[in-house]
Parts: C-alpha cells; sequence; structure tokens
C-alpha cells in the first residue's frame, strides 16, 4: 500500500464580534491535506469532512530535547472545526499525543496547567490564559513553547502572549510574544 498526500489551501474568513456588534474579518490560511490509498487493484480517496480543517498541534519531542537537538517540538494532525481552527488546536494540544503518538516520544508539557480560558486573537495577537497552575519546574521548555508553536502555524498570528492563572504575564502591553513569570526556568 502507498500513500501520497496532497495539500489543499483553504482561506478561513472569521468573524470577531465586539461588544458593539461589529464583526471584523480576520483571514486564516490552513493547509488542509487529503490522501490517495493505492493497493494492487484499488484506488480510494479520502477527504475532509465538512466544516472540518486539518491543523495540527506540537507536542515535545523528548528524544530532540533530551540531545539538544532542536526543534524541540513535532506536530501531528487533528481534525478541527472550520470555523475555529485555532481554538481547536488549542483543545486538541491540550487533550494531549495519542498512546501511539506517546509511544513514539511524544509529550505534552502542561507546566502544571489544566487547561486554558480566554482565548482571542486581535489585531495579530493571540491571546491565551492558562487555568490550574502554571510553573516550569526549572525547565527551559514549558507549556508556552507548544502554545506558541501550535498557533504560529495560522498566517494571521504574529505574537502570543500567555497568562498565568490569576492574569498575569512578563510583557502584556508590548508587541510581541510574552510568557507569565512562572514558565520561566
Amino acid at each position: 500500500m502507498r500513500r501520497m498526500a496532497t495539500s489543499l489551501t483553504v482561506v478561513f474568513l472569521l468573524a470577531c464580534s465586539g461588544d458593539d456588534g461589529a464583526a471584523p474579518a480576520t483571514s486564516t490560511s490552513v493547509t488542509t491535506p487529503s490522501s490517495t490509498t493505492t493497493t494492487s487493484s484499488t484506488t480510494t480517496s479520502t477527504s475532509v469532512p465538512a466544516g472540518k480543517v486539518v491543523v495540527q498541534a506540537f507536542f515535545l519531542d523528548e528524544d530532540a530535547f533530551n540531545v539538544g537537538r532542536p526543534p524541540y517540538v513535532r506536530p501531528v494532525d487533528r481534525l478541527v472545526d472550520a470555523n475555529s481552527p485555532e481554538q481547536g488546536a488549542l483543545d486538541a494540544l491540550f487533550a494531549g499525543p495519542t498512546a501511539d503518538e506517546g509511544a513514539g516520544g511524544l509529550l505534552f508539557v502542561a507546566s502544571e496547567a489544566t487547561g486554558f480560558t480566554g482565548f482571542r486573537i486581535t489585531d495579530g495577537t493571540a491571546f491565551v490564559q492558562l487555568v490550574g497552575g502554571c510553573s516550569s519546574r526549572g525547565s527551559t521548555f514549558t507549556v508556552a513553547d507548544e502554545i506558541t508553536a501550535t498557533l504560529r502555524q495560522f498566517a494571521g498570528i504574529e505574537a502570543v502572549k500567555i497568562f498565568d492563572p490569576d492574569g498575569g504575564t512578563e510583557i502584556p502591553d508590548e508587541p510581541g510574544d510574552s510568557i507569565p513569570f512562572c514558565l520561566e526556568p
């Protein structure tokens, strides 16, 4: 059996609703794979179901991290709701790797967080607040690395600001990425 992957670029127009009811459009580009399977006598084609899109969640690659060989994250495909692919990618990240992916060396580093809340994208910056706990435990790799990699796959996201459960982050008002003090090594 041989698999060949092709790519189809899907462009989404997402509306972000403000309190005044206005809905500015945000454009996001996501690559959606489809595959063709060829056997000795048949060819079948699989596609993404209507209303779904394939995104990637980025987990720690333990082997790469342990030997100091970046990148320390490895992407895996996840099928999510096409209306909110960024939210779906974060949900998939916090759901963790499958048993097979875990056996293959992938690990979700939660840094004591049990989830996230308040996710939004404003002017190219994604905002995510952790819930539960927040601690790097002295590690140089944290949930922030996985969140940032997972969200940066989307063309409209230029920066990621991560907040601790109490709403704090190191650089809340400056451009660029920011993590909370609890995720510092």
